[in-house]
């Protein structure tokens, strides 16, 4: 009994160690944790402070962004409706000019197409006109020709009638000279003068 009561003892301050070994441990891991919490939570209020003042930075930057958004919105809206606004100011100015040049377009169309039959008339006339004209500068053409022979004729009858003329006055006047040789007399010469004068008129 003596024995067992020694182990008892024995285990019972081995347990009353491992207790109090317990309790240090416990309370040095108490401590360390304790420690830990204050610095882990001292360290998470700093990032939780940090976190916060980017968190605002970041929210003034998102509101300044979408302040710079609405404005750049109202800007394209306004460059859109402008835009549109000019389109359809464009394109009833097209769509009036190309009206306009359809009347013009077409009013020339009746004045091309009027043109045309008057000359297809003239065309015809010109073609009755151009045979007729034909028909009369070949006419023309022969009487002018007609015309330069009996002129021809007539000059080479005159040349013709001259040269007879000259010939038989020559021939006359050498005659005369014959029948007259040896006189010298101022008047036969005076007359033989006359005549040859005469003769050549």
């Amino acid at each position: 009994i003596k024995t067992r009561n020694d182990e008892i003892r024995k285990i019972q301050a081995d347990l009353n160690n491992v207790e109090r070994n317990q309790q240090e441990l416990l309370k040095r891991t108490r401590m360390e944790t304790e420690s830990a919490e204050a610095s882990e939570t001292k360290n998470s209020e700093g990032r939780r402070h940090k976190l916060q003042l980017d968190i605002n930075q970041y929210r003034t930057k998102l509101q300044e962004q979408q302040q710079r958004n609405k404005k750049a919105e109202s800007d394209l809206r306004r460059e859109k409706w402008r835009h549109e606004t000019g389109l359809e100011t464009w394109l009833t100015k097209y769509d009036n000019e190309m009206r306009q040049k359809q009347d013009e377009y077409d009013e020339i169309e009746a004045q091309y197409t009027e043109e045309k039959r008057l000359l297809m008339e003239l065309e015809e006339r010109f073609e009755k006109l151009k045979t007729e004209y034909l028909q009369i500068m070949t006419e023309r053409a022969a009487e002018e020709a007609r015309l330069a022979a009996e002129k021809a004729l007539r000059e080479r009858r005159w040349r013709a009638a001259g040269n007879i003329q000259r010939f038989w006055n020559g021939f006359k006047v050498r005659k005369g000279l014959k029948a007259k040789k040896g006189k010298k007399s101022k008047k036969g010469k005076d007359s033989a003068a006359s005549k040859d004068k005469n003769n050549r008129k």
